[in-house]
């Protein structure tokens, strides 16, 4: 007898798989937010990934005794800091559960995403050692875009001469997004 190629098989379902450890999981989440971003994509789900692999990633840093998260920092006083980290998690949480607030709405600003991001990849790189092609296109973005708050010496001779022709920070977007795709094409730098 034959199999039927179209039938539903429950062996099929559990054939494959992968092993991965939290840091891994969190780089392919980082990755795949920075794609959606790049492709300027649907800001739930961005949002959703991100959120994902700060707490990860966060989870992960204060294990070993790595700080730095926007969540931890000086600048928020120790009584506001509860308040704040529920400002931070209130999207993602109205993004994954529905129990108890089924029938409201969330006025999202979405355009935080980039830089609870960035967060979440500075605690990804203290952590792994280094960040992926694909996370340094961000970061090239990120420093192109806000030159005030990130600043790698290295690059920024060039980024600033990007900078001088450009009157219109989305063009930075589409050199990220020129970037990530020749990355993902595996084409030549």
């Amino acid at each position: 007898m034959t199999k039927e190629p179209f039938r539903f098989d429950p062996d099929e379902l559990l054939q494959h798989e992968i092993v991965i450890d939290k840091l891994d999981a969190a780089r392919r989440q980082l990755e795949s937010a920075i794609t959606i971003f790049f492709d300027n994509g649907d800001v739930v789900s961005q949002h959703t990934l991100i959120s994902a692999a700060h707490g990860i990633v966060y989870d992960l840093a204060q294990q070993r005794g790595v700080g730095g998260s926007i969540k931890d920092s000086p600048l928020v006083s120790t009584e506001n800091r509860a308040g704040f980290i529920n400002k931070i998690h209130l999207p993602q949480n109205f993004f994954k559960h529905g129990r108890a607030d089924a029938g409201t709405k969330l006025a999202f600003r979405y355009q935080v995403s980039p830089f609870y991001l960035f967060d979440a990849l500075r605690l990804y790189v203290l952590l792994a050692g280094a960040a992926t092609e694909v996370m340094r296109v961000f970061l090239v973005w990120f420093q192109l875009r806000y030159p005030d708050l990130f600043c790698y010496p290295a690059a920024e001779e060039d980024l600033k001469r990007v900078r001088g022709d450009t009157t219109d920070p989305e063009v930075f977007k589409a050199v990220g997004k020129v970037l990530l795709r020749g990355l993902l094409r595996g084409d030549e730098a």
